[in-house]
This record gives C-alpha cells, structure tokens and sequence, in this order.
C-alpha cells in the first residue's frame, strides 16, 4: 500500500485544496490532458499522480520531463535513453517505474532479455560498447562519482551537449525514482 495516495484525479486531492491550489491542479490536469472533461492520470503514470501533492511541482516536472525525454538531440537513440533509464531505475531499485517502462523499451529494442541482463552489462554480449559506455556512465552519475576517464570518454563519444543531455536524462529519470520509492505505490 501507498504510503502517500496518489492523486490521479482532481478530486483526489486530500482535504480542501485553497484556491491557489485548485488553480495549480487545474493548470495541472489542463496541462497533462488538454480538453479532457474527466482528467484521470493512468496507472503507469502513478509517479505523477504522487507528484500531484505539489501541483506547481508536478506541472514543471512533467515540463522538464517532456524536454528532456522529447526534445533533447542525445534522445533521438530512443534505445540508449531507455538503458540510462532502467539503470537509474536499477539502481534505485524502482522496481515499479523499471516495470512500467519494460514497454517502451521494448518499442526501442530493448527487449526482455536484455533488460534481465542489465545488472550483468559489463560481461553481457547482448550490449554493444555504446551501450555499455551509457549503463556504465549512468552508474556513476548516480553514486555521484564520475571518474575523469569515463566523463572523457564520454564527452568523446557523445560530445560536450551530449553528454549533458544524457546526464539530464540521468538526474531527471533519478527524481522519479526517489519520488516513486518515496511513496510507494503498489
């Protein structure tokens, strides 16, 4: 059972929101489903409906998710983000975003298998050097000790912007993994 309940309707927030409130979980859900008479936030989203405690919060990040997941050029390789994601998730032990994200990294070629392997990376021949050199750069950023050489080797391979995209991708993915645990939803 949830420890924080999630708020996946309007009508879920506890209490008597005040108007500010009301206003920011408005923006909110206007935000998440433009035009949507009954907005509900959908299961595999619970992480945002937890967020919805705070809605200004939950607005930015989903803004900032939605960049960095969509818009940012290093994200284009659909399957090297996925892998940051899981090994952020991982490494957390955020076994309900690890499990509600196995689909789309499926859709990128990420499938089961490789996902199983995921805690085997180094030695694993289901991934190629790019995608070691992402789990591998993930697992760093996460512990907070990034060694000159991978952040070289790194810089080398994505560049300067893509290697700051990807550590967004890291640190933002990260955030919901922490919020996710935080208040663990069944």
């Amino acid at each position: 059972m949830s420890s924080i309940k999630p708020v996946f309707r309007p009508s879920d927030y506890p209490g008597e929101p005040d108007e500010q409130t009301r206003q920011d979980l408005a923006d909110l859900f206007e935000t998440l489903m433009p035009g949507v008479a009954e907005p509900e936030i959908d299961g595999p989203h619970t992480g945002m409906a937890i967020a919805a405690h705070s809605p200004k919060f939950a607005l930015n990040l989903s803004k900032l998710t939605g960049c960095v997941a969509l818009s940012l050029p290093w994200c284009e390789r659909r399957d090297l983000m996925e892998l940051a994601i899981q090994a952020v998730n991982l490494h957390f032990k955020c076994e309900f975003s690890f499990e509600t994200r196995m689909p789309y990294a499926a859709s990128t070629g990420i499938g089961m298998e490789r996902l199983a392997a995921l805690p085997l990376w180094r030695t694993s021949a289901l991934f190629d050097d790019e995608q070691r050199l992402v789990i591998e750069y993930a697992n760093a950023v996460v512990t907070g000790d990034v060694p000159e050489e991978l952040s070289q080797r790194a810089v080398a391979h994505f560049g300067e912007r893509g290697t700051v995209e990807m550590t967004a991708v890291i640190g933002t993915f990260s955030l919901w993994a922490m919020l996710i645990n935080s208040a663990r939803p069944g």
